[in-house]
């Protein structure tokens, strides 16, 4: 009994708390709900553009968007980056309740399929109840093409609706599918397309259900195109069965992308380290620390690319779903706060340990004191973190991607943020944990709950 009255009563009741709405978000998933916040922010961004088409020889010129993985040369959807452009998804309305499209949205459409399929191209725009989608005829094949933006906005991935474009053949089968816009992580998206991900849509019937595997590190955005593809072929119903070689049951095609089983590996791992960090029967050595920083860089960065942001506490409250992964890793990092001082930070955290490695690679020779008080460092953080975290709420969910490891780790060299990322490790060498300390909005909220429930 004396060992329970020693339990601090806030750390438990926070415990207590913590459990409860993950067990509730365990068992019935996200919140849904109609947005009705401030949509600040649009679903295009300049760098997911679609522009022109080419073969691969063309990169150099133009970046990737999305990989349009097709059979024979293998064509790319590409993009380009000028931000001096405006995308023209189209806008849909309402009247005596039946959907309009603008012809401006009839046309991108166009323009996108044309990038898909060479040749000469018979394109007619169609529409039912749901959806706008063009037939198209190409030496006597016929395709269909729609897109899920606008008409699917509430399946979200990690910063909100992706939108996809999918094209169907007269054979009842998924000619192709890719991604066309979004404002994920950029370093996830290439993730995606180099394990192939868009490739197992192709010559999927669009009936029944399939089974594919996610992208390990990028499962939400994975899953989330998944259910986009489901929802949006759905909504097409009978008009596109009723030109089929075969009638086809589209109401009953739906795809899961699922987790392997390599995420019990990951999640092991990261649990042991939270275990090492939180544990305080053995002496945590210099040398036990450095062995712990390598392990972090190289299995959490580099291989999973995978690392816990304060957006994972948000997500669910936003209609947005967690993999099993992300979800303990929350759980995880939570506890190690309220039990803890911040265990995530001081001893899981990848860029964390990418500074620590690189400050005793320079033996501290050019450390010097910062010229901002803790004081001052502190409000600058935590007013960093207030702002992004009401930023997202109000519907700006690309400043979710205000993080320096997705690109550092996924080796994005001509991403801005991957170039921010080695100037922080550089200046690091002067002002020791300078992300940490006065920019990291996870680091805030850590350390936070890690203050509050002393």
């Amino acid at each position: 009994m004396k060992s329970l009255k020693n339990i601090p009563l806030k750390k438990a009741l926070t415990t207590l708390i913590v459990g409860a709405f993950f067990l509730f978000f365990w068992i019935n998933g996200p919140l849904q709900f109609t947005e009705v916040l401030a949509h600040l922010d649009h679903i295009e961004t300049p760098y997911s553009q679609p522009k022109i088409v080419g073969q691969q020889k063309d990169t150099k010129t133009y970046g990737e968007v999305g990989e349009v993985e097709t059979h024979g040369e293998g064509w790319q959807l590409l993009h380009k980056n000028n931000q001096k452009e405006t995308a023209n998804v189209g806008m849909i309305q309402m009247e005596e309740d039946q959907l309009i499209f603008s012809d401006e949205h009839a046309q991108t459409l166009e323009k996108h399929v044309a990038l898909l399929l060479d040749g000469k191209l018979e394109v007619t725009p169609k529409t039912n109840e749901h959806l706008l989608y063009l037939q198209v005829k190409r030496s006597g094949e016929l395709f269909y093409y729609f897109e899920s933006v606008p008409t699917i906005t509430h399946i979200k991935g990690y910063a909100g609706p992706i939108n996809i474009g999918v094209l169907l053949n007269q054979n009842g089968e998924i000619e192709m599918l890719q991604h066309v816009s979004s404002k994920e992580t950029e370093s996830y998206l290439h993730k995606i397309q180099k394990a192939g991900y868009y490739h197992s849509f192709i010559g999927m019937p669009i009936e029944n259900t399939h089974d594919i595997d996610a992208v390990s590190g990028a499962t939400l955005t994975t899953v989330s195109i998944a259910q986009t593809a489901s929802e949006i072929t759905q909504l097409l119903g009978n008009d596109f069965s009723e030109t089929l070689d075969e009638d086809v049951l589209i109401s009953s095609f739906e795809v899961t992308a699922s987790n392997t089983l390599t995420w019990i590996i990951h999640i092991t791992l990261i649990a042991l380290l939270f275990t090492y960090g939180i544990q305080k029967k053995y002496k945590k050595s210099k040398r036990d620390i450095r062995i712990l920083s390598v392990v972090s860089v190289l299995y959490i960065g580099f291989f999973m690319n995978s690392s816990f942001t304060y957006v994972s506490f948000i997500h669910p409250f936003l209609g947005t779903a967690l993999s099993p992964l992300i979800a303990f890793y929350a759980l995880f990092s939570l506890l190690g706060a309220i039990w803890g001082h911040n265990i995530y930070c001081s001893y899981v955290c990848p860029f964390g340990h990418a500074q620590r490695l690189a400050l005793q690679a320079s033996n501290k020779r050019f450390t010097a004191k910062f010229f901002l008080s803790n004081k001052w460092v502190g409000h600058i953080r935590n007013g960093l973190a207030l702002i992004l975290v009401v930023g997202i709420l109000l519907g700006i969910r690309s400043w979710g991607n205000f993080e320096v490891f997705p690109d550092l780790f996924g080796m994005e060299f001509n991403s801005l943020w991957f170039g921010i990322s080695i100037l922080i490790i550089l200046v690091n060498l002067r002002y020791p944990f300078i992300w940490c300390r006065i920019a990291c909005p996870t680091g805030a909220v850590l350390d936070g709950i890690s203050k509050g429930c002393k």
